[in-house]
């Protein structure tokens, strides 16, 4: 694949060096294509029509197409350097990412669960984990809006909403190429981008990139075949992908426009994520650690315990597990198509409709080991997963002179999720090669109606009110087997209905300053847990998430509009959080859930600026804050982690024991002993209180910066250099009180040094990405794996610990240090 990479970039450059010069035609620019007045002005859709940043009632952080470049940003978690209060936790499988603003967002480890935090590109929403991973590239603006999202984007979200818009063929022609390396990845990753009129008021735009790369963790691994071990590559996660986009655009300055946008992108990662164990507090020795009993570690041989780029991830013999796919290699292959289609139709010289249409097709297949200590694997789970979506939104927007305009608008959506799991067992240490199978095939149909009414109340006040009322149903079909044994489950179809208002008043005395204040509700719709295989009798539906709350803030530009200063507060009541559960293993399989937290309460301040002075021409100073609490006021039945005792929370829900140790009936009580219930039997606890305790991802503090400086050398070339910086400070990375949940405090410094042509016509960078070189979590996981899991030496809810002590914590980490190389070429075409 690398030489694939080497070839296209060569054809890229050459492309653009000898492109025959073509004939300029003339055309109007795209609708939405509003040309900023000063360099501190940025435009923005946050309500479905262009405006000012300035203007809108949102808080909102917004990255331009210059700063993605600078920053070498290629996929969402690069956006997370450049936006305090946007954090990503990199899943598993089929789940993709998990994203939060402000410590709001999906936790589950569940595929049939929506986002928090939806992402919208090119006007269709997406809340399925895996669109985060299509790659940033050739994009002209990304925005983070904070908070609930109800009116403007298909459906509800509850946290917040990424919108990216991606740059539409303008009226000159382009040639871009660009060809990167990454030095500790040893990623390649070429892009091309061709662009211009065709005819009187139609434009193309063609992007395309290409990615591979060998794996930024090593793979320290050492396979036992007698035991199913296969030797893997000596690093983790080599992948390869390649995304294309085509526009095609027509605006011929009349009364209608449209815009068609086509994506693929196809992407393949062998060996598994960046899982790393984080703690381990009884060792990683090979026996019960209290009694001395010898069992098979869970532990790969010289395991310490500590964050490194060193991850031991075996292969699989696919014989040893009854069949596997891709050869027994864990891996996940993920394929993604859509397209957009906007329509915009003036009637008459005041009303605007618009209908914006997608389609949404992702498939994806995995292998991955179970408990896999480095050497063998105990288990091995393979899936595969479909999901497709159909869109529709229908938009009625005016313009009047008046004081009163207003938007209406439908939105529905039909969804098909397909989930199809296997669990293999180790036949060479006995166990049977079929332990766990299920499917899972479940239909969601949404449809809303949403309005808002905007009065100017006077030349420097307006006041908005708006509606989303929202019918969502969601019914599946499943199946699961277990030794040998199959069974049909069933599930009550969901119903569910909301209404989520919305006001705001913007007051803008100067055309400098702006304060606002908002009103808002959002919601999310239940869904199923079909993350594992469900047995009949089982309820493995949640219900909706819901929020209230409001903000307000101000917006000013001073010093003759060379600084832009942004400050909001925010306060924001969640019921019914949705958020992923991991219980101790049953029958040496942790169990997996999603389900609702009581309540949660969120609040803070952003504050951002940026300088442009023009006393230093080509400097510019960024830089952005967030303050943020977030925690729940109410959660009461929590699982508790593996070997945590009464004395550390584990003291609700207690499970009677028999003499051997085997669970009996719940009872609701103890009887002056907190370890034996009314008639002398001994028990302990299953739940615990997690009120007051963080939500994850939810730091305290997180705080950005970017500097940077362009001056001339010579005539006729430039010399860029910059450099930005990222702060946190601690937040849980997983459910739970313990200490080692904590993600540390960080700060990760960014640099960059490009020299080119004064024109753009070529520039060659050297991009430094986390120099600071700290490995950072936004998930992690706990399970027993000093032979607690497949032993019986995990215990809790208890006077003391089992023999196998308390959960080992592993987590998915995000690259260390990066070191680019780029270059660019943008020849003139005429």
């Amino acid at each position: 694949m690398t030489k694939t990479i080497l070839s296209y970039g060569a054809c890229v450059v050459l492309l653009a060096l000898w492109v025959s010069p073509a004939v300029a035609q003339e055309t109007a620019p795209p609708a939405w294509d509003v040309a900023a007045s000063d360099p501190g002005e940025i435009i923005v859709t946050a309500r479905k029509r262009q405006e000012s940043i300035l203007k809108v009632p949102v808080v909102a952080n917004v990255v331009t197409a210059q700063q993605i470049a600078d920053g070498q940003v290629v996929d969402l978690q690069g956006i997370t350097r450049l936006t305090p209060g946007f954090i990503l936790g990199q899943s598993v499988l089929e789940n993709g990412a998990q994203v939060s603003i402000r410590g709001v967002g999906t936790t589950s480890l569940d595929p049939g669960i929506d986002q928090s935090v939806s992402l919208n590109i090119d006007g269709m929403q997406f809340t399925q984990g895996n669109a985060y991973a299509i790659g940033l590239f050739d994009m002209a603006q990304v925005e983070v809006l904070k908070g609930p999202q109800a009116l403007f984007f298909g459906k509800n979200s509850p946290g917040g909403v990424v919108s990216i818009r991606t740059a539409d063929p303008g009226k000159e022609y382009e040639v871009i190429g660009r060809l990167a390396y990454e030095a500790k990845a040893r990623t390649m990753r070429g892009e091309a981008v061709l662009s211009g009129p065709v005819a009187d008021g139609v434009g193309i735009r063609i992007a395309s990139a290409l990615n591979t790369s060998d794996g930024y963790f090593h793979n320290s691994a050492v396979a036992i075949p007698a035991l199913g071990g296969v030797q893997p590559r000596d690093r983790l996660g080599s992948s390869h992908a390649v995304y294309l986009r085509g526009t095609l655009l027509y605006d011929k300055g009349g009364t209608v426009t449209a815009r068609l946008k086509l994506n693929h992108s196809n992407e393949y990662t062998e060996g598994g994520g960046p899982f790393q164990y984080k703690s381990c507090p009884e060792g990683t020795a090979n026996y019960l650690p209290s009694i001395g009993i010898p069992v098979p570690s869970f532990f790969a041989p010289g395991e310490d315990c500590k964050v490194d780029r060193k991850a031991p991830i075996v292969y699989l013999d696919p014989d040893t597990f009854g069949g596997l796919p891709n050869n027994g290699k864990p891996y996940v292959k993920t394929k993604q198509d859509f397209a957009t289609l906007e329509l915009n139709g003036e009637i008459g010289s005041d009303l605007t409709g618009t209908s914006v249409t997608g389609y949404y097709d992702l498939r994806s297949r995995s292998l991955t080991g179970g408990f896999n200590p480095g050497t063998y694997s105990t288990f091995a789970a393979a899936k595969e997963y479909h999901r497709k979506d159909f869109t529709q939104e229908l938009r009625l927007t005016s313009d009047y002179s008046g004081p009163l305009n207003f938007l209406l608008g439908a939105f529905y959506q039909k969804a098909s999720v397909f989930d199809d799991a296997f669990l293999a067992g180790n036949t060479a240490l006995g166990f049977p090669n079929r332990l766990l199978a299920g499917t899972f095939d479940m239909d969601i149909e949404s449809i809303s109606g949403f309005g808002q009414v905007r009065f100017q109340v006077a030349p420097t006040l307006e006041l908005a009110g708006g509606v989303r009322y929202t019918d969502e149903r969601r019914s599946i079909d499943m199946t699961s087997s277990s030794g040998g044994a199959s069974f049909v489950p069933t599930a009550p179809d969901l119903v569910s209905k909301n209404w989520s208002p919305e006001v705001s008043a913007t007051f803008t005395p100067t055309d400098t300053f702006t304060a606002f204040a908002s009103l808002k509700q959002g919601y999310k719709s239940g869904s199923y847990n079909i993350v594992q295989p469900v047995f009949p009798g089982t309820d493995n539906s949640y219900g909706d998430e819901r929020v209230r709350g409001g903000e307000f803030g101000i917006k000013t530009r001073l010093a003759d509009r060379q600084l832009n200063v942004n400050i909001a507060a925010y306060y924001y009541r969640y019921n019914g959080l949705q958020v992923g559960v991991n219980q101790p293993a049953s029958n040496g399989i942790p169990v997996l859930n999603t389900v609702n937290a009581g309540t949660a309460r969120v609040y803070g301040v952003d504050f951002d600026m940026a300088f442009y002075p023009r006393a230093i021409e080509g400097l510019s100073i960024r830089a952005a804050l967030n303050w943020n609490k977030a925690k729940f006021t109410e959660f009461v039945g929590a699982p508790c982690a593996g070997g945590q005792t009464f004395a550390e929370g584990c003291n609700l829900v207690p499970r009677v024991l028999d003499l051997a140790g085997n669970p009996g009936d719940q009872i609701s009580f103890a009887n002056g002993n907190y370890f034996v219930n009314a008639d002398g039997q001994p028990f302990q606890y299953a739940a615990q209180d997690l009120s007051g305790t963080p939500l994850s991802r939810a730091p305290q503090w997180q705080a950005s910066y970017g500097i940077d400086y362009e001056l001339p050398v010579g005539d006729d070339h430039r010399l860029r250099l910059g450099t930005s910086g990222q702060y946190s400070s601690e937040y849980t990375t997983n459910l739970g009180s313990r200490r080692d949940f904590y993600q540390g405090a960080f700060f990760k410094l960014g640099a960059s040094v490009a020299i080119g042509a004064k024109d753009d016509s070529w520039e060659v960078s050297l991009l430094g990405n986390n120099l600071t070189n700290r490995y950072t979590s936004g998930l992690c996981f706990n399970s027993n794996n000093a032979g607690g899991i497949l032993f019986p030496g995990e215990a809790h809810g208890g006077p003391a610990k089992g023999p196998s002590g308390s959960d080992e914590v592993w987590c998915s980490y995000d690259n260390g240090r990066e070191f680019w190389l780029r270059l660019t070429i943008k020849p003139k075409v005429h």
